[in-house]
């Protein structure tokens, strides 16, 4: 076997081994296209590291490892990468047991620092490797595979024990069933380790003066009398009894502060009997913070936020959305001014009340501290200040024991010298007690009946929140900052059994019965709250929100009852394809909004200022650049997006749809659309009747292969072009796929009863028809935004429309609708009315299409309605192209010439929106090409 063949064999099996203790590897994988080979290939998150190996441990054989690893960097095959030396005369059944040396390499070409172990050590460095980068998500991803490395090592008593002992459950989602119910627990409880080893080891300075006089760990406190300093954190995890080694230097720390990181920590430490299964999995978590800790003094909040949604897996059930540092710290600037407080007065400032009712893990509460320290500088070297700023200024809520964990150790590395005995960070109980009552965690406050835990302990156990908590909470707030959960009724609470789920429920519906919420999602609920712990005179709220909340039919109560009581201040929302949320773990749109009180002595409110992100910011220097172009009005002259003063009345009346489109012409024309001064104009739902909607289709009916065997037929789908396999087929090869290119369409499917849905089928098929509206569009692919079927039918993607038969001649009535909206005035209407959860994918509902703006045939009277319907007849064939397009297709322009004609329209005007619409970056899916990008 020649060399080459004896280091591919090695190879393989060092994948399969990395494989077999829980790494993503790929022995031997060449790259198609370049030819170009890596030894082993580990996955780590988005991380690519490259294992290029040498049979030989030589001072040559170590050079070739290197260079080939630092070829795989210049090529840029991976992210780092690690040279790796097989010890001579190594086989496949000895590689096992042996003895490596390796080196990671990052790019910069440093002189290389070799090291040598077991697999076991192997495994770990690979998996810590990307953290060397500095990458916050390359970070957060390698402490999270070292953390599932330290959960394979437990048996399952030992990760139950180590759950239980924080009070974390098992994992019960429905339909969801997990390897093992207490893997994610286990994780959980290994992260609040890895963040307490995190602030053990940026304290360790500081601790080295600062013996305490009292030991806190006596109630009451008595002189302290024990040994002093704690041991450092990297010779704990370094000790051979690496468990008892943490646990008594956490004791010794206590006895100066820190409770809330470190007795936590202790508590799961002292979960399991000591064995080698524990103390490996405990010992490869240290390790790993203490790589984490090197990253924390320049990336801080920003990591430790990345580390914990790329850790735990809960927002789609517990709504967990957790702040951008780059939203965090514009929300943050754009809520405290300059004028809020007196910032050079330490004692004024220690008077504000900042509150997050959902802190998460505390990165909106260290912004708003960031955002304090940046308008009085000086409080950055006061170390009573700062005391006062994490202990007095700031509070926080949330129902996850991890996140609050993570939450005080944020803001303990704002300042280490920061005493916690008075840290207002709470756990506020989200689930049903042992005696039976449902508890909606920081929401109970709206009834006085907040339930708080406190910091685990041996068995913790809810209790009622002591006078002195109550009575903090109960201070009213200056402001109140938050990225509240937000979770649609169907998935909310789904962490819980069904029993308990329907407690909770009953709860939220008893809670808000008299409360401007809709509960088919809970995130509104927090802005009653926000309201109710403001200030009356001066409160201000602050808060990342889905942009549904500035749309949909759901939320108009919440935004009339925020405009009543508050100046609607600013909105921002992000039309940047690339980036069109503020949360890290999410891909639905959202806004940041800020609203400020406004006494009735200041008499009528301003405009609110609606910006328009072209680019979201990237980085907090990025976002405190933005902050600074709204606060001086350069926004559009900056490059940033577009600015739109809304008026008052609007905001009033709960219309915020400034936000729907970046370019405010368009907002514009919508509103003057809406109001008739084009021509007069009516909601559909006023000559139509819309539905059903494609849920209910697809819950009674079941597609049916079968061509010509059922009656009932539906448009299905909304396919556009042909994929890619197919269009590479000759004609007469390719599969018969029915696309919707013209406002004259067929069905695509058959649809059947499904079984037990018989009668609900019947019903619904009654309500057929055909001119068909979509109730969701991905806007770069359509073509046509409404269809007139060839033959009635229902839909999945599309909604029946039905004409009033009052009007009479209702083909005539469908045809002119139909080219009314795939006109461009018709798009307009369409998309100024949508309920934009996804800009480029938005959801149509029926209540949103009975409010679309049309033509009020009666009152225009003539024969506008024949020559809409003719101008279907000339057009109905006609292939569209796609939306992006719709500037430069001859069909559209043709149809806007005979919408032009028949409403009477300007010209111009209709040109002028088609091409902004072609622009727009929710229809193209790109970067607004008007600034630069």
């Amino acid at each position: 076997m020649t060399t080459r063949e004896h280091e591919h064999t090695l190879n393989v099996q060092l994948g399969d081994e990395l494989k077999r203790r829980g790494l993503e590897s790929r022995a031997e994988l060449i790259q198609l296209g370049n030819r170009r080979r890596i030894d082993v290939e580990v996955r780590i998150g988005s991380a690519v590291i490259a294992v290029e190996a040498e049979h030989g441990q030589s001072p040559a054989k170590q050079a070739d490892a290197i260079r080939d690893a630092d070829a795989r960097l210049e090529q840029g095959l991976a992210a780092c990468a690690v040279a790796v030396c097989y010890p001579d005369g190594t086989t496949r059944e000895t590689l096992p047991a042996a003895q490596f040396m390796w080196t990671v390499r990052d790019g910069s070409q440093t002189a290389a620092q070799w090291a040598s172990g077991d697999i076991e050590r192997l495994v770990s460095v690979i998996r810590l490797a990307p953290a060397q980068l500095g990458n916050p998500d390359y970070v957060a991803a390698a402490l999270s595979s070292s953390l599932d490395g330290g959960v394979r090592r437990l048996s399952e008593t030992q990760k139950r024990l180590l759950a239980q002992a924080l009070d974390l459950p098992q994992q019960t989602r429905k339909g969801r069933p997990a390897r093992s119910p207490w893997d994610a627990p286990a994780k959980r409880a290994l992260l609040v380790v890895a963040t307490a080893v995190m602030f053990h080891s940026r304290l360790d300075i500081h601790l080295q003066g600062v013996r305490p006089e009292q030991d806190n760990r006596l109630v009451p406190p008595r002189p302290f009398t024990g040994d002093w300093p704690p041991a450092q954190a990297n010779r704990c995890a370094d000790s051979e009894g690496v468990i008892a080694a943490f646990r008594e230097a956490w004791d010794l720390i206590l006895a100066l502060d820190y409770k809330p990181i470190f007795q936590t920590g202790r508590a799961a430490l002292g979960a399991c009997p000591p064995d080698p299964a524990i103390s490996g999995a405990i010992r490869e978590t240290a390790q790993a913070a203490l790589v984490v800790s090197e990253n924390i003094a320049s990336l801080r909040h920003d990591l430790l936020g990345r580390i914990f949604h790329t850790v735990l897996d809960s927002a789609r059930y517990d709504g967990s959305f957790y702040t951008t540092t780059p939203a965090a710290t514009l929300l943050a600037a754009l809520a405290i001014t300059e004028d809020m407080c007196d910032w050079d007065d330490p004692a004024a400032v220690a008077r504000l009340r900042i509150t997050d009712p959902a802190c998460g893990t505390g990165t909106l509460l260290m912004a708003a501290a960031e955002r304090i320290r940046d308008l009085n500088p000086r409080l950055r070297d006061d170390p009573t200040s700062s005391a006062a700023l994490i202990e007095q200024v700031l509070a926080g809520y949330d129902v996850n024991l991890t996140a609050t964990h993570m939450a005080a150790t944020t803001l303990g590395l704002l300042s280490p010298s920061t005493r916690f005995n008075n840290m207002k960070i709470w756990r506020s109980l989200l689930g049903v007690d042992s005696d039976g009552v449902a508890h909606l965690g920081s929401l109970e406050f709206l009834d006085q009946k907040p339930m708080l835990m406190p910091w685990p302990n041996g068995a913790a156990k809810a209790t009622q929140v002591n006078g002195d908590a109550a009575a903090a909470m109960a201070e009213p707030s200056d402001l109140v900052v938050m990225n509240p959960p937000f979770t649609r009724s169907d998935l909310r609470h789904d962490q819980f059994t069904e029993r308990e789920e329907l407690k909770l429920k009953s709860r939220e519906k008893e809670l808000f019965s008299n409360k401007p919420v809709h509960l088919s999602s809970n995130g509104n609920a927090f802005m009653v709250l926000a309201d109710f712990i403001n200030k009356a005179e001066t409160g201000v709220i602050a808060a990342v929100l889905p942009l549904v909340t500035a749309t949909n039919a759901s939320a108009l109560e919440i935004r009339r009852h925020l405009a009543e009581r508050y100046h609607v201040e600013t909105i921002v929302t992000s039309h940047d394809p690339e980036r069109i949320y503020f949360s890290e773990n999410t891909s639905i749109g959202e806004i940041l909004l800020v609203c400020r009180r406004w006494p009735a002595a200041r008499g009528q409110k301003p405009p609110t200022q609606v910006v328009n992100l072209a680019r979201n910011p990237a980085n907090p220097g990025d976002a405190f650049n933005v902050a600074g172009a709204i606060a001086d009005g350069n926004v559009v002259t900056g490059g940033y997006g577009t600015v739109q003063q809304w008026p008052a009345r609007l905001i009033a009346a709960g219309d915020w749809g400034a936000v729907q489109f970046l370019v405010p012409e368009l907002c514009e024309k919508f509103l003057d659309l809406g109001r008739g001064n084009f021509f007069p104009v009516i909601a559909l739902g006023e000559i139509a009747k819309i539905g059903p909607d494609g849920g209910g289709i697809r819950v009674s009916f079941d597609r049916s292969p079968l061509p010509g065997s059922p009656t009932m037929v539906a448009l299905w789908n909304h396919k556009t072009d042909l994929p890619p396999s197919e269009r590479r087929k000759p004609e007469s090869e390719r599969t018969t796929i029915v696309l919707t290119q013209t406002m004259s369409a067929r069905p695509d499917t058959y649809i059947v009863p499904k079984e037990g849905k018989l009668t609900q089928a019947q019903n619904l098929w009654q309500q057929r028809g055909r001119l068909l509206l979509p109730n969701r569009l991905f806007l770069q692919t359509a073509r046509v935004v409404g269809v007139r079927l060839n033959t009635p039918g229902l839909g999945s993607a599309w909604v029946p429309c039905h004409i009033d038969d009052a009007l009479g001649e209702t083909d005539l009535y469908e045809k002119a609708l139909c080219s009314y909206f795939n006109s461009s005035i018709g798009i307009l209407a369409m998309l100024g009315g949508r309920s934009n959860r996804k800009p480029t994918y938005p959801n149509m509902s029926i209540n949103d299409m009975r409010n679309f703006p049309v033509p009020d045939f009666a009152a225009i009277g003539g024969s506008v309605v024949s020559r809409l319907a003719a101008a279907y007849d000339r057009y109905a064939t006609a292939v569209m192209l796609p939306l992006p397009q719709m500037n430069e297709c001859p069909a559209r322009q043709g149809l806007d010439a005979a919408v032009i004609d028949a409403l009477g329209l300007d010209a111009e005007e209709v040109g002028s929106i088609r091409r902004q619409l072609a622009m727009e970056p929710s229809v193209t899916g790109k970067r607004y090409a008007g600034f630069g990008g």
